[in-house]
């Protein structure tokens, strides 16, 4: 099919898209589980083991799983026609449902593989806005974060500078925390890239109120020099139910393939309307605006979003990126609050029964406000290695290893999991010494 006419068709010149999108009326129907072992029960875990670390990589869900394999074959089927009936409008279905889940434009959602893919387009689309400048960041933040960071400043001689916003992760305190940050801010900083919640402690940081802390220090500032707030929010997002305006930051960057419980190889970023024109692209992207402005089809002044310009172009795994609303349309269904309220109940009665045990230390905060899902703990006497070897091997639960330099073990309790299952998790460890 001429690509050109295929655009003009499409209706691009006026704005509009004439195509008839077929992902938005799946054949597949989400189960609406009234019970959480109801929705234990859409997924396809093997029996016999506690499945805790959910976090790495999650299951897909029944549906899901269906959805993917209803495009999969569509695909295989006629792979140009149907990605020529789609194309148009599918990811814009996604970007529509996400947007509904976070409280935001759909425009203000771009469509990623992963949370480093994210990191990497977002802090690469800043450099010439932080060249010469200063990036402020923590101690506690993950290998993609840093290497993406580090990457971008070394491109425009930008300075990196990491503070520690906690010495000890379990007495962390959301005020001290804020002031940290405040204290660090310069006139030199330009950008602020933090995690939501640290894989390395379980610590979740008080975005909100982080973000106060820059809206004072960007009130003095004009226009051009304002602290530009960036947020890797994989560990938080799918668990607590945010409104993303009300957090406060300027980007927000997460994968949907963990906590979400959606398509692998899929991810989000946020981008606030204000700084659309701040950031720019590194990947071209196959949007109808993008791609038509290019063939000269689009009129000039026909604004491309955030969407349209940020979402990597290039052929991905579309059985799988068109089948993530489903997952937003799930998490909605089950209720965002709902899952908050059980996440944290779940996380609250394990770290409670750690803290129980005499040769155990817990990392993780117990307050709700400083904690997400992420549970992170030690055994006296042993390597975290050999727990986790322990817990799997004599007790098939699965649980995981913080990949840092100073490393423990988490157990990360999620929708699937149920009191039950927290509670031998808390026997087994109590029965595990040096």
């Amino acid at each position: 099919m001429d690509r050109r006419l295929f655009l003009q068709n499409a209706g691009l010149a006026f704005g509009v898209s004439a195509l008839t999108n077929s992902c938005s009326t799946p054949e597949t129907t989400a189960a609406t589980p009234e019970t959480w072992e109801g929705v234990r029960a859409q997924f396809p875990l093997s029996p016999g083991k506690i499945h805790m670390s959910q976090m790495l990589l999650a299951t897909h869900p029944k549906h899901i799983a269906a959805e993917i394999e209803r495009h999969r074959k569509a695909l295989d089927a006629d792979p140009d026609e149907y990605w020529e009936k789609n194309m148009a409008t599918a990811e814009n279905v996604v970007a529509e449902a996400a947007a509904k889940y976070m409280s935001c434009l759909p425009g203000e959602v771009a469509l990623t593989d992963s949370t480093t893919m994210g990191l990497s387009t977002v802090y690469n689309g800043l450099t010439h806005y932080f060249a010469n400048a200063e990036i402020l960041s923590s101690t506690h933040d993950h290998y993609s974060t840093e290497k993406s960071l580090e990457f971008a400043a070394g491109r425009v001689n930008a300075t990196i500078k990491r503070v520690a916003l906690y010495t000890d992760p379990a007495k962390a305190d959301a005020a001290e925390i804020a002031d940290m940050v405040d204290k660090n801010i310069t006139p030199k900083t330009k950008v602020l890239a933090l995690t939501w919640v640290h894989s390395s402690t379980g610590v979740k940081l008080p975005i909100s109120g982080i973000s106060e802390v820059v809206k004072k220090h960007n009130a003095s500032r004009k226009e051009d020099d304002q602290v530009i707030f960036v947020v890797d929010g994989v560990h938080g997002f799918g668990i607590d139910n945010i409104d993303i305006g009300k957090m406060g930051c300027d980007f927000f960057i997460a994968g949907t393939h963990k906590w979400l419980f959606g398509p692998r190889g899929t991810g989000i970023i946020y981008g606030k309307k204000k700084f659309w024109k701040t950031i720019r692209p590194t990947i071209p992207a196959f949007s109808m605006v993008a791609y038509g402005s290019w063939l000269g089809v689009v009129p000039a002044n026909q604004e491309a979003t955030f969407s349209d310009s940020l979402t990597p172009g290039g052929f991905h795994s579309f059985e799988h990126r068109w089948s993530l609303n489903v997952a937003f349309e799930w998490m909605m269904t089950l209720g965002k609050d709902k899952v908050e309220k059980r996440t944290h109940e779940l996380s609250v009665r394990l770290k409670n029964g750690l803290k129980s045990i005499p040769h155990v230390k817990v990392h993780t905060p117990l307050s709700n406000d400083l904690s997400a899902g992420i549970n992170c703990f030690d055994v006296d006497g042993m390597k975290p290695e050999d727990v986790m070897k322990k817990l799997v091997d004599e007790h098939h639960i699965l649980a995981s290893t913080a990949p840092y330099k100073v490393t423990c073990v988490r157990l990360t309790p999620s929708i699937v999991n149920s009191e039950e299952e927290v509670d031998k998790c808390i026997k087994a460890i109590e029965g595990i010494k040096a």
